[in-house]
């Protein structure tokens, strides 16, 4: 028996997000964004005390928690659709906290964009 269409199309957009996730994290060249992999100062500055990731580094562990997340969901929808589960609430939550990350990403990714043109316009 098939899923309704409601939860084939929620799960399709699901799996079309992850991929659009995993091309994000393969294709980009982390070293070279902005940053280019250079830690700040361990001590001082906003990030605190003891604080070594590099900008590149926190941009790639989000996305890799937007992916995990993602699949997580995917997970709950799958095994909902399976009757492996019956909890809907769990699974909208897990839905819901995936959509959010990925928002949250498409958003600053936005950002991280509209800071490279203003960059890019600026005559030397």
């Amino acid at each position: 028996m098939s899923a309704p269409p409601c939860k084939t199309s929620e799960f399709r957009r699901t799996i079309a997000r992850q991929n659009m996730i995993n091309g994000v994290a393969h294709n980009l060249s982390f070293g070279k964004v902005a940053g280019g992999g250079v830690s700040p100062a361990s001590s001082g500055g906003a990030g605190g005390a003891g604080s070594t990731a590099s900008f590149s580094d926190m941009l790639k562990n989000s996305i890799d928690e937007v992916s995990r997340l993602q699949q997580d969901a995917s997970q709950a929808v799958e095994d909902l659709m399976t009757k492996k589960t019956e909890n809907v609430t769990g699974v909208m939550t897990a839905m819901e906290k995936s959509d959010l990350a990925f928002k949250t990403l498409l958003a600053i990714r936005s950002k991280l964009m509209d800071a490279y043109e203003e960059i890019k316009n600026i005559s030397i």
